[in-house]
């Protein structure tokens, strides 16, 4: 998503207020580790107006029933604003409701969010969301539901 300059500053000025102003117990949910393993299946980049904000890596591993995880990397200096989030389509209907899973982490870091994960997702689709925000600066992202299986 490309934003215009002045709105991006808005938006990255009430991201940081957000973030800042919300309790540490909203900021993450569900299983959080310090980093994801076994294979990563894909990787976004994140940009705005040519500036490279950071990236947000998916990975898969077959333990516990398919376990998937994801992180995003932020490449500003200092602490930004830095989002990720993994949905699981657990009643496999293709639609966020409150038969799914989530894990999540938004918080202002200096180098990553994440890594967010979720056991037993074999069978079942996931979304991913990525986002970093800062120095008038934003991105991010969400994908449809994939690797479904």
């Amino acid at each position: 998503m490309r934003l215009s300059r002045p709105v991006a500053v808005l938006i990255s000025a009430l991201a940081a207020v957000t973030l800042l102003a919300t309790p540490a117990s909203a900021e993450s949910f569900g299983p959080i580790k310090s980093s994801c393993s076994g294979t990563r299946v894909a990787t976004w980049q994140l940009e705005d107006g040519g500036t490279s904000l950071g990236r947000t890596e998916f990975w898969y591993s077959s333990v516990s029933g398919g376990q998937n995880c994801v992180i995003t990397y932020n490449y500003l200096t200092g602490s930004v604003p830095t989002g990720v989030s993994l949905w699981v389509d657990d009643n496999n209907n293709r639609t966020l409701d409150s038969g799914d899973r989530n894990s999540y982490d938004f918080d202002t870091y200096a180098s990553y969010a994440g890594a967010s994960y979720r056991n037993d997702t074999n069978g079942h689709c996931v979304k991913v969301k990525g986002e970093v925000a800062g120095q008038g600066l934003y991105d991010s992202f969400v994908t449809g539901w994939r690797n479904c299986g």
